[in-house]
Order: C-alpha cells, then structure tokens, then sequence
C-alpha cells in the first residue's frame, strides 16, 4: 500500500524550495530565505520504505560470512572482477576448494592499471567514496589498505556549460555545491536547476522504486534545458552509464542515486568511517591486488588466466562441469559466473534457471571507450573536466569525463577520457583532442541500466538466488550502480546461497 504521506510532504517542500531559490535570488542569505530552506530540508527527510534509499540502506548493512560449511565442496568461479574475487575469498574461508578461470591475462576486470617502468596508472576505475560502501570498506580494513584521498577534494574541476565554465570542488558536499550553483547560475538555471533536482531526489528517496524513466519523470522541457544537457548530463549521466540516447529507459532512481548517494549524500552509511573514509579517495587496485596474493599463497585454490570459458553443463553424477575455449574442463559442485550480464548468458544457459536467464537477458550493453592520453589542452592543471559535445556526424549531444587521476603518492601524468558509443569516440579523437597525445586505448563492456532490470533489485535476485542450487551468477550492477562495494555484497549473498544459507 502506498504511504501519501511523505508525497504531500515532497509537494510541500517543492513549493517552499521554489519560493526559497526565488527569496534566495532577491534577498542574497536573507532571513526568510534561511528559514524555508531549513524547513524544507527538514520535511524532506522523509524516506519510503520501499525507495531507493531505503534499497541501498540495506544494502549497506554488512553480512556475517561463515568460517566454515564449504568443507569437501568445490566451486568453479568464472571472471576475475571485484566479484569474482571476493566471492572466492569468502568461499576460501568457509572451506570450500575453489577454482578460479579469467579470460584476461591479469585479474582485476575494469580496475587493470597501466604498467611503465614499474609504476602502476590508474585507467579505468579511479575513485571511492568509503564511508558509502561499507562492504569495500570492511575488506579494505581487513587488509589495512588505508585509503588516499584524491586531489579533487582540494581543487576545483570544471563542467563546460554553453559558452563558459562552471567551478567546483568534487568534495564540496550540499552545503558548498549549494554555494557553487548560486554563484555560477543565471536565475532560470537556479530554477530549472532544482526543479530536477527536487524531481530526482522524490525518486531516490520520498518514493518507491517504480519504471519512471529519466525523461518521464522531468518531461521533455526540463530534458532538453541547458542546465540538464550542460550541468546534469556531464556530471551524473556519465556516472551511471547513461547516454542521451538512454534517457527515456534509465530509471530516475538509478540516474538520482549518484546525486544523492555520492555526490550529494545526505546520509552516511558507515557511521564508523574514519577521516579519509569519509572522503573521495583512490581506487587503485590494492584491494584487488590483496585479494589476489592471498587467494594464491591457499592451497586450496587455483587460478587460471588466459582462459575463456565457453559452456558449463552437468555431469550424469549431478556435478557440474566447466568448458575452456582451448579444451580444458573442470569438475565441481557448483558454479559461480561472476562477469558481465551478456558475457554470462551463452555459458549460463544450458544450465541455470529459466527465471535467472530470462533476468539476465534484460542487461544489453554499451561500447565504453577509455582513452589514457597527455592532452591536457582543455583541462589545464585541474583534476577533471565533464564537458557536453555535439557530434559533428550526427549531430546529437554526447559527454565526456577526463580525469587526472593519481594512484597513491604517484603524481598522475596521463589524463583519461571516458566515451560512449563508437561514433561519439570517433568523433571526439577527430575534433577534440591531439592524436598524438594517445598512450594506450581501453574498451571496457558496460551493462545498461534499463526500465526492466532496475526495479525493486533485492526481491528480484532473492528470489532468483533462492531457485538455484548449483548454479549462480553475480555482478556489480545486481545491486544498483556498478562501484566495487556492490560486487562486494552481491558476491556475499551469492556465497552463503552456494553454502545452503539464507541471504
């Protein structure tokens, strides 16, 4: 049953919101401004139970994983991600044998560094925010990784808007993203500005979790405004892996949890983070690095690179049995497929629950082009830049994201530009960057968050976990965005499922 509650409270709160900003424009910190926006934060700290952040509320309490249950059982974990690996970690400790099989010559999935001359550059994904991802947070305690604050949180970045820039820090929180948008913005940005952003925060948080896409729940004036294509867009939509062409099939509350999780958060979710938990911070593949050494110093497991898996099917004895490209097989008890949506399906599907192959057959994926390159002609000395492109061939908008990331003490000489879709790619190395500026170019497959497979997540995978016996699937984007701390507690749900436990 619906609670109207906190609905007529978020209309309540747009309204006293709007007449704030407009208080706010006139009066500068006048008095009454002050006032209503005190109250309508306060009556927007309602949250339904069924929302998005009540999901990731959950999602962020942390799991007791057994020490033992796995002994005598064998487990085969396919793709050597963030998933894969803790997955193997925890099933390692609850005494199962496991093997291990990447396809790639180095584990790791999208966290791969860049070697030179034995340093390690960041190139894909760079930065965390602790005191968010508790289940991250817990392994990285574990291992005594302490965490790097990165250099956005002391200098500012730039979102190309129009024909100018707009200034921020990326560690401002409310209070100073506030102040950056009242001294950047023109009056109708202010007004359009929070117009989406009070229509995305009913998303995340005063509402359920429901298929309203992001052009629905904002409508076509709002969509297509400067504030969004220029400000939103760059800032949040390549963060969730969204394109412009995706707008009207990306659920609202997934574009909205960024803003409000992240970038925004207006509640903590480790209430025990430390200072450097609780800022931006490096992620630079020790965690994974971790993991790996101490999965190969067990002897209880095994691992196998450069293997591509191409079936799995079962035994007459009831086992299973996992199929490599180049004709090696591997007997076990169970399988865990831990890699993208579209690469598990053709190995999946002789053997895993309709229920699961049909889930899984709503992830479609995109082309994500990751360029490491010493152009530093647009973002100067900052540490990042989000810009709004039109593409000269087709003419439609595209973003980009480019970076200056650092990895540890290790000052960052290369730049990365992140792209979507071969033609935006394309474009964007003839007419917005030096050619000879590229090191090295990295494709990543990322999912889709779509319409269909972004609803009400946890009921979904709990019910497909409890279907399978013997065959099961994790990834980051199971569980909302696809950040480190995701693949994490998926991967703990999916191990207590393979020892005959709950989640």
């Amino acid at each position: 049953m619906r609670n109207s509650k906190p609905t007529f409270s978020f209309s309540f709160a747009y309204l006293i919101t709007i007449i704030a900003i407009i208080f706010f424009a006139i009066s500068k910190f006048g008095i009454l401004a002050i006032i209503l926006v005190i109250l309508s934060y306060l009556l927007i700290k309602f949250e339904h139970p069924k929302s998005t952040s009540r999901i990731m509320a959950d999602d962020a309490i942390l799991i007791d994983m057994p020490l033992s249950g796995g002994e005598g059982k064998s487990v085969v974990v396919v793709g050597g991600g963030i998933s894969g690996l803790s997955a193997a970690k925890f099933l390692i400790q609850a005494g199962c044998d496991v093997t291990l099989l990447e396809r790639n010559p180095i584990v790791g999935g999208n966290n791969t560094p860049y070697l030179e001359n034995g340093e390690h550059h960041a190139t894909t994904v760079i930065v965390t925010l602790p005191a968010q991802q508790p289940h991250y947070l817990q392994l990285c305690r574990e291992y005594g990784i302490e965490q790097t604050p990165h250099d956005f949180e002391d200098l500012k970045g730039a979102i190309v808007f129009e024909n100018r820039e707009l200034n921020t820090k990326m560690g401002s929180g409310v209070g100073g993203f506030l102040r950056f948008v009242y001294r950047e913005a023109t009056l109708k940005e202010l007004i359009d500005g929070f117009i989406i952003f009070w229509r995305l925060y009913r998303q995340f948080r005063i509402r359920p979790e429901s298929p309203k896409s992001v052009a629905e729940v904002l409508g076509d004036r709002l969509v297509n405004s400067s504030v969004f294509t220029h400000f939103y867009m760059p800032w949040v939509g390549i963060n969730t892996w969204c394109r412009f062409d995706d707008l009207d099939r990306q659920p609202a509350h997934v574009f909205a949890s960024f803003i409000f999780e992240y970038a925004l958060t207006f509640d903590i979710r480790d209430k025990s983070a430390k200072y450097k938990e609780d800022h931006w911070c490096v992620l630079d593949g020790r965690l994974i690095h971790k993991m790996r050494d101490q999965l190969l110093s067990n002897e209880r497991y095994e691992q196998y690179l450069n293997t591509n898996v191409t079936g799995i099917s079962r035994t007459e004895d009831g086992n299973m049995s996992v199929f490599s490209e180049n004709g090696e097989s591997w007997n076990c008890d169970s399988v865990i497929v831990a890699t993208q949506p579209i690469q598990a399906l053709p190995v999946m599907g002789e053997v895993a629950p309709k229920r699961l192959i049909d889930e899984l057959d709503k992830w479609k994926q995109m082309d994500c082009y990751v360029i490491l390159h010493t152009d530093f002609s647009d973002i100067g000395n900052r540490p990042w830049l989000h810009q709004t492109h039109e593409n000269q061939s087709t003419g439609k908008y595209y973003i980009t994201n480019t970076i200056r990331p650092r990895m540890g003490d290790l000052e960052g000489k290369y730049l990365i530009t992140f792209v979507y879709n071969t033609e935006n790619y394309l474009d964007f190395r003839a007419n917005q960057m030096d050619e000879s500026s590229i090191v090295k170019l990295y494709e990543p497959k990322l999912p889709i968050f779509s319409l269909e497979n972004s609803i009400d997540r946890n009921t979904v995978w709990r019910e497909i976990d409890a279907q399978c016996d013997d065959i099961f699937w994790t990834q980051a984007c199971r569980s909302g965005l696809q950040y480190h701390n995701n693949g994490i507690v998926s991967s703990k749900r999916v191990v207590r499922r393979v020892l005959g436990l709950d989640w």
